[in-house]
């Protein structure tokens, strides 16, 4: 039997066997950086986003995750699984943080013995039931990306499943892109220096590639170039 005659077949009981399924739009936080959101509309609700980019400090990522978590705050509670203990409350603060709506988590300040990348699962997890924070970003930067790339499908698929009855957004920062489909939107973030004062660099040359977005599947990537500030210019 040939493919076309048994797709009629099946569609001939069930009409909507093969109808492509969308996702009802519930809206985005605006990330804060015009290029971005003009390509993306920002981060979606109801759905696990992943922010990748290098390990090296300046990649970019984290300066992506700091607007983000500052448009949110403003009129969100937010939550930042810090995973590596990485994040500066100074810079979070001058890039315009609500501190009063910002919970944030230090994985392996503890007693418990989980290693970082566990706790910072199981905190995740808790968060996401308790349905009190329009934003939750978990940084798995600082992971090893050896450690991150043994986490399995099933815990991406399960917390796709859960952010997807809240209307909240789930962002993970990381070195690379690792729940595949179970991610409604994907971007890869690079850098290069582009202006220096003296010896500090004061600008950088900011590219976001989106490798996965719901609201738009081109057949190749989408690349944008745009300059970004640091963060101590």
């Amino acid at each position: 039997m040939g493919a076309a005659l048994l797709k009629a077949q099946i569609e001939q009981h069930i009409p909507s066997a093969f109808a492509v399924h969308q996702r009802k739009g519930d809206g985005n936080i605006p990330t804060g950086i015009a290029e971005i959101d003009n390509a993306v509309r920002g981060v979606p609700l109801r759905a696990l986003t992943e922010i990748c980019g290098s390990d090296l400090a300046s990649s970019g990522k984290t300066s992506l995750l700091v607007s983000l978590l500052a448009q949110a705050s403003q009129d969100r509670f937010c939550a930042l699984v810090d995973a590596s203990d990485a994040f500066d409350p100074e810079t979070g603060r001058t890039a315009g943080i609500n501190p009063s709506r910002l919970l944030w988590v230090r994985c392996g300040k503890s007693k418990a013995k989980l290693r970082p990348l566990e706790q910072a699962f199981k905190v995740a997890d808790i968060l996401l039931q308790s349905s009190g924070f329009g934003l939750i970003a978990v940084d798995l930067s600082g992971i090893a990306e050896r450690v991150v790339r043994r986490i399995p499908l099933s815990s991406w698929f399960r917390f796709s499943r859960v952010i997807e009855k809240q209307a909240a957004a789930l962002v993970f920062i990381e070195q690379e892109p690792h729940a595949t489909s179970c991610a409604g939107l994907v971007l890869r973030i690079s850098t290069e220096p582009k202006v220096f004062s003296g010896n500090l660099l004061t600008q950088l040359n900011l590219e976001v590639e989106v490798m996965r977005s719901w609201g738009k599947k081109p057949v190749r990537s989408e690349r944008s170039e745009f300059c970004l500030p640091t963060q101590w210019a």
